[in-house]
């Protein structure tokens, strides 16, 4: 039997939209996102920790850099 190891990321903020739309091309079939007022869902799923845990690594470093972007361009 293969288990699934499944993970659920909450980001909340007012840029939650534009960082939503800046992370889509990078998307994996096996990834969820969903979005409600000013709060980004990301849902995803593997069988091994360390495709669960790199897969996460670059979702928080692409979402560090989209914020980057989203503020610089506000100025």
């Amino acid at each position: 039997m293969i288990s699934m190891i499944s993970v659920r990321l909450i980001f909340s903020g007012s840029d939650a939209r534009e960082i939503s739309e800046a992370l889509e091309p990078d998307n994996l079939p096996s990834m969820k996102v969903s979005l409600h007022d000013d709060e980004m869902t990301i849902e995803l799923s593997a069988e091994r920790i360390g495709t669960v845990l790199s897969t996460v690594d670059d979702l928080l470093m692409n979402i560090k850099v989209a914020e980057e972007a989203i503020g610089s361009s506000e100025v």
